[in-house]
Order: C-alpha cells, then sequence, then structure tokens
C-alpha cells in the first residue's frame, strides 16, 4: 500500500515516456515547477521492492550540497516510502535500509567521499546544473560500472551553473534518452505571468521554457540606453532618497534615487550617482549632505553585508557612520538596510536585469542622463570567458554594484539551485 504522498497526476506525454523508460543513461531538462524532482523522487522509491541477483542493491540521490539534500529532498522521499517497507533509516547520514535488503542514500555532493567506495544499481542527480562537473564522470559512472547501473541527471538548464557545460554535454552526446517540457505545460497561466514580470526574457526563457541560452558576454544585457535612459528621471523634494552603496576607497560609488509607481508597478529612478576617488565614508556623507542635506522626505540607506566591518579607512564600520550620522534624519525618517550575508552575485544581476526589462517587456528602471558612470557600467560589464564571474579591471563594477543593493533587496530573486516554485502536478497513470 502506497503513501498519501503519492496522490494522482495528469498525464503528460513526456512524463509518461520519461517514468517507463528503460534505458540506462536518461536526462530530464524541465523548467521550474514541472514535475521532473516529483517525478525522479517516485521513480527511486519505485525500485527499492525489485528484486536483484544480489541481496543488496543500492540506490542513491544526490543534490549539490549536503544541506539541500536535509532540507529539500529527506523529508520528502521519506513520505513516499511506505513505513512498512523500512527496516533501519537514519536521518543523520541520509540512508534508508528496506526490508528487501535495498538501502537508498542522499547525498549532497559537495561531500562527494560519502558516495565513494560502494557500488550502486541506480541513482539520480538532481540540480544537474549545480553539480560540480566531476561528480558524475568521476564519482558516480564508475560506482555504476559492476552492476550495470542506470543514472538519470534532471534539472533546469542553466547558463552559468558549475555543472551547465557538463549537464548540456549529458544531454545532447552522452545520455541514451533526453527529454524536455516547459513549466507551462504543468504550472497554470497565472503562475506563468507572475514569473515573467518578475524575471527578464532570458532568464524567463532559460528557467521556465527550459531553453539552452548561451552565455553573453554582458553582465546587463536588458539594460538598453533607448528605454532604460531618459530626461524624465528627476529628483523629487516629495519622495525619499534611496542611497545604494558601494563602500571602496578609490573609487567610493554611490547612486541616488526615488522608488516610484509607474502604471501599477514599484520602479527604481536614478537621478544621480556619486563618483569619488581617494575618499572615504565620511567624507561621501558630507558630500551627499552638502548637495541633499536640505531633502525633509527621508532617506534609505542600502549596500553589502561586508559594510557592517571596516573595510574602507574608515575609523568605525561604513554601517555606523551612516546610522550614526544624525543630518540625515534631522528632517525627516532615515533608515539603514544592510544585509548580514551577501547574495550570490548572479542572483543580485537576474534582479536587476528583471527590473531593466522583463520578460513582459516592462521597464521598471529609469536613469538621467547624467548618471554617465552608471550607465558606462551597466553598458560594458561583462562575463569572464567560459565563468559566472565579472571581468572587472579598473573601476569597473562599483557603481552598478551600489545600483544592484537597493533593487535586490527589494525585488531578491533565487536563481541558483533554489527551491523551485510550488506546484501541484498530478500524476501519471
Amino acid at each position: 500500500m502506497l503513501t498519501d504522498a503519492w496522490f494522482q497526476l495528469r498525464y503528460h506525454a513526456q512524463q509518461a515516456e520519461y517514468w517507463r523508460s528503460t534505458a540506462r543513461f536518461k536526462a530530464v531538462a524541465a523548467g521550474r515547477g514541472s514535475g521532473k524532482t516529483l517525478l525522479a523522487r517516485r521513480k527511486i522509491v519505485r525500485w527499492l521492492p525489485v528484486k536483484k541477483p544480489w541481496n543488496d542493491p543500492k540506490y542513491f540521490y544526490a543534490l549539490p550540497t549536503l544541506p539541500q539534500a536535509k532540507r529539500v529532498a529527506w523529508e520528502q522521499i521519506r513520505a513516499l516510502i511506505p513505513s512498512e517497507w523500512i527496516a533501519e533509516e537514519n536521518k543523520t547520514e541520509l540512508r534508508i535500509k528496506t526490508i528487501f535488503g535495498s538501502t537508498l542514500f542522499l547525498y549532497g555532493m559537495d561531500r562527494p567521499h560519502r558516495a565513494e567506495g560502494l557500488q550502486y544499481d541506480g541513482g539520480i542527480v538532481d540540480e544537474a546544473s549545480d553539480e560540480r562537473p566531476s561528480v558524475v564522470p568521476k564519482t558516480f559512472l564508475p560506482a555504476l560500472s559492476e552492476r550495470t547501473g542506470w543514472l538519470d541527471l534532471i534539472g533546469v538548464p542553466k547558463r552559468f551553473g558549475i555543472g551547465a557545460t557538463y549537464f548540456k554535454q549529458f544531454c545532447d552526446e552522452l545520455c541514451d534518452e533526453y527529454y524536455h517540457w516547459p513549466s507551462s505545460d504543468i504550472v497554470g497561466p497565472a503562475e506563468i505571468e507572475n514569473a515573467k514580470r518578475l524575471l527578464d526574457a532570458r532568464d524567463f526563457d532559460e528557467q521556465y521554457n527550459a531553453s539552452w541560452l548561451n552565455a553573453t558576454g554582458q553582465i546587463f544585457y536588458a539594460f538598453n540606453e533607448s528605454w532604460n535612459v531618459t530626461n524624465d528621471a528627476q529628483y523629487n523634494e516629495n519622495l525619499p532618497i534611496i542611497v545604494g552603496s558601494d563602500f571602496n576607497v578609490n573609487p567610493m560609488a554611490w547612486v541616488l534615487g526615488h522608488w516610484i509607481e509607474v502604471a501599477g508597478n514599484i520602479c527604481f529612478l536614478v537621478f544621480d550617482n556619486i563618483f569619488r576617488r581617494d575618499t572615504n565614508t565620511e567624507k561621501t556623507l558630507d558630500y551627499l549632505y552638502a548637495k541633499y542635506g536640505t531633502h525633509t522626505a527621508g532617506w534609505e540607506f542600502y549596500g553589502d553585508a561586508t559594510a557592517a566591518a571596516r573595510k574602507t579607512s574608515a575609523t568605525i564600520s561604513d554601517y555606523l557612520q551612516i546610522k550614526n550620522d544624525k543630518r540625515f534624519s534631522q528632517h525627516g525618517n532615515a533608515k539603514v538596510f544592510y544585509s548580514k550575508s551577501n547574495p550570490l552575485f548572479i542572483n543580485r544581476v537576474a534582479a536587476c536585469n528583471a527590473m531593466l526589462r522583463n520578460a513582459r517587456g516592462e521597464v521598471r528602471v529609469f536613469i538621467h542622463p547624467q548618471c554617465k558612470p552608471l550607465i558606462n557600467d551597466l553598458s560594458a560589464r561583462s562575463w569572464k570567458e567560459n565563468s559566472r564571474e565579472p571581468d572587472d579591471f579598473g573601476d569597473m563594477g562599483h557603481i552598478s554594484d551600489a545600483f544592484g543593493y537597493p533593487i535586490y533587496k527589494r525585488f531578491p530573486l533565487r536563481l541558483e539551485a533554489g527551491k523551485e516554485i510550488q506546484s501541484k502536478v498530478m500524476l501519471l497513470r
């Protein structure tokens, strides 16, 4: 008797073929919320009672990190296994042994040594774009050889994941069967429209259409002067001033803007930027106050997490200098927003691109032409070849980082090995 976690699913042709396939090496590249992980978990459980020529069949389910395996896989897979099947379970080691003699191991591949030294009958590598490229050829393929074990790689096709290149190669050349379907086959229209609003066009194509895209050189590829730069991006004395800060001695780079509402959307209007050399936080605050000290509608300061430590030449932290500077609160409210830890760079970039122009064609960033350092950075900043690291040199990067901090704080996005959007998919017959 199966558990309640085996609710019935609506028929889907690609999912049905994947479910019934007997091919040894299979790949599934599908969009977020598309049911691929749900099917993969059920598939690994389905094998546990299957008889083999040996009395100790072994299976694995692997994710990029051990905390991820514990957080998003253990309870979900355990819920699929009837209690009467279980002979022994170890939540610390993420191991379940059944009354049939089979054992299921859950692994986080930030610790690949835990998976080595055994021979397996089959296994699934989830979030394949975010797995280290050595995981499959060096850890799992040798461990499947003696028992001619099967292997499935599943995930969203990504441009910048650490394992994205190998996952695409596996899908194109190394697997016996390849399955692909977009999120829209499973996820409802309202969810898809919401994703289009949150993501820029390329991220939407990757994450929801499950399209294989090339990593273009320009980091802020959604930026275009024709739609993001306008003389209408003017200072408004009636709105709080938003300050995005990059704390670097040379240059110190800050952006100044407002949150505004346009056609029902919250937008970021950048009316000025500060780009000063051989300075520090105290002097930059003096400069800011000299220029906008009469502003009475309030202030919001944003910056990177390292601002809470001594990074510039300040005698106290940048964070405390701003927080303790009473000049900016004497005429109104002054708020300071600094995170305890920085987001992944790729996630901050994704949030910026979605604001610059999303998949619905909506533009939510407007920059005044006088902000030349910011415009130049958004236009020219690029990736290192075959990398998701920025190819920064000279002054490059500081002002666009400052631009990104308030955007990510207000509109955070997670594209890297994150929890997929939850949507109820219905099971195959």
